[in-house]
């Protein structure tokens, strides 16, 4: 198995189109990490962004790799390249280190050549791909006679946990420039509506990962890879901007754009849409298209932080799991309890303390509504924790109470479970708890809802007003701030299946730690 690799795929534009799938499979089955791509129609005669209708036809063929790309090799990272290091006029060049030529060409030695001549690598393997019978379709690539490129071009948006469609977006501009692209990358105030937004990477690392993959890709023009904090960012202050490249979902910005710059008195952009790659394996709660959104949902339930403690020898792995009341946390928890992890509840916790000690109990029922069921044996918790959250001073006062007996109980509770040999325990957190529960945590684990469906759901759980609801929420931690402190994170938006995945996936992380 091969940890980088460059597919070298000679022949023309028409033929690659068709075969580019057998050779990426072939390519995938060795490969561990990274998958470079370059098409050369000749090996002799490198491809070159001065012929404009090659240019075209690159530009109609990248899509086509990047989608049977986002198929076939799931698990690594494939960049279509579309110039080379000796092409590179600015200093940008890269030197890319692979291991490995996979190549549909016999000329070993023009291959030898090639690669040393414009990538600068001269330690690798050569593996020869055995070359498939095709049947050209018509029109399978579209005829450019005039394919426009412009001296600077621009285009924007998130580029979160980069993937094949941004690929596809940040290559159409490369293509369509031939001095300078300009890249914005959206800040965090402009992502709040978007799907999991809390699990959007800082936007230096996203910057960071837009210049690598251009950089990589075509070093052969400069680039400007900046933070945005409106929907224009550049493109309305810089005159000399030529060409915008959007999406079909986007093209309504770039019109957006060119009234802006009409306003300011700068010349229309021409604007270049991007078809959008289609995700085609993608779940009922997924989009059809591939996106950072859904590339998030994967996130869900796998580790990305490390774990805070290693635990105590022989004692079970504890794992505190957190979240806003309402927030699917008991049925996660059930989950696990149902694959036989063990799970402690501690608003149950909290419960029996109340039903066992009198003076907490006077505590209560003073403080409380006299609607409210103390009776002996008996204690209406869930009401009781809303009520704490509604008012601080009674909640203050309650844990002054409970804060030692809590702890005392719950390592009453541990013990039993190492006692019984259970290699880890999962603590399902009550929301009244803000410090630490005086036993050893090793992981962090939330649930998180977007904040609009929390207040929905106290609302009607509650009979609450939209404002009584709003404030309870607004009185919790936010859902950044639980991300922040949190190794893995479930979210129970969509469907029961969809949360089982995310369970299941937390499972499988566990089991192959311990």
């Amino acid at each position: 198995m091969y940890q980088t690799a460059l597919l070298l795929v000679t022949g023309s534009l028409r033929v690659v189109s068709e075969s580019i799938g057998h050779y990426l499979n072939s390519a995938n089955k060795k490969v561990a990490k990274c998958l470079y791509v370059k098409i050369e129609p000749e090996l002799c005669k490198p491809f070159s962004k001065s012929d404009s209708a090659n240019i075209g036809r690159l530009s109609t063929l990248v899509p086509i790799v990047y989608c049977k790309a986002s198929t076939i090799c799931r698990n690594i990272d494939v960049r279509v390249l579309l110039t080379n290091a000796l092409q590179a006029k600015l200093g940008n060049n890269k030197s890319l280190n692979f291991d490995v030529v996979f190549t549909n060409s016999n000329d070993d030695s023009n291959v030898n050549k090639y690669v040393e001549l414009n990538f600068d690598n001269r330690n690798f393997d050569i593996v020869k791909l055995d070359n498939v019978d095709i049947t050209l379709l018509e029109n399978n690539l579209t005829s450019v006679s005039q394919y426009k490129v412009f001296k600077t071009v621009a285009l924007g948006g998130t580029f979160d946990r980069l993937h094949n469609g941004h690929k596809v977006l940040l290559s159409e501009g490369a293509l369509r420039a031939t001095e300078k692209l300009i890249v914005g990358v959206s800040e965090v105030n402009m992502l709040k509506r978007k799907t999991l937004f809390e699990l959007i990477e800082p936007v230096d690392k996203r910057i960071s990962a837009v210049k690598n993959f251009l950089l990589e890709m075509d070093p052969s023009i400069s680039y400007e890879v900046v933070p945005i904090t409106d929907p224009f960012g550049p493109t309305i202050v810089e005159p000399d901007i030529d060409c915008i490249v959007v999406t079909t979902e986007t093209k309504i910005g770039g019109e957006k754009v060119n009234i802006e710059r009409q306003k300011k008195g700068m010349h229309e952009l021409t604007m270049c849409v991007c078809d959008l790659v289609e995700n085609t394996d993608h779940s009922s709660d997924e989009e059809e298209k591939l996106s950072s959104s859904t590339k998030r949902m994967h996130v869900l339930g796998t580790p990305f932080n490390n774990y805070l403690n290693p635990p105590s020898p022989d004692q079970p792995y504890h794992i505190l799991l957190k979240g806003h009341p309402l927030s699917g946390k008991s049925f996660i928890a059930n989950q696990f309890e149902a694959l036989g992890m063990p799970v402690i509840n501690c608003d149950k916790i909290l419960n029996l303390i109340l039903n066992k000690d009198p003076e907490l109990r006077k505590y209560v029922i003073d403080k409380c509504p006299s609607d409210l069921n103390f009776t002996e044996g008996s204690s209406d918790i869930a009401k009781f924790i809303f009520i704490c959250l509604k008012n601080k001073e009674v909640k203050i006062g309650f844990m002054k109470f409970v804060r030692d007996k809590i702890k005392s109980e719950l390592q009453q509770v541990l013990n039993y479970h190492y006692k019984k040999g259970a290699p880890a325990v999962l603590i399902n957190d009550s929301v009244l708890f803000e410090e630490e529960l005086g036993i050893e945590i090793q992981e962090n684990w939330a649930t998180i809802l977007p904040e609009s469906e929390y207040i929905k759901n106290i609302k009607e759980h509650f009979n609450l007003s939209d404002e009584e609801a709003t404030a309870v929420v607004e009185s919790l931690p936010s859902n950044e701030q639980y991300v922040k402190m949190s190794n893995v994170v479930f979210c129970n938006k969509w469907s029961t299946d969809t949360t089982k995945k995310q369970v299941d996936k937390a499972w499988n992380y566990l089991a192959s730690k311990l």
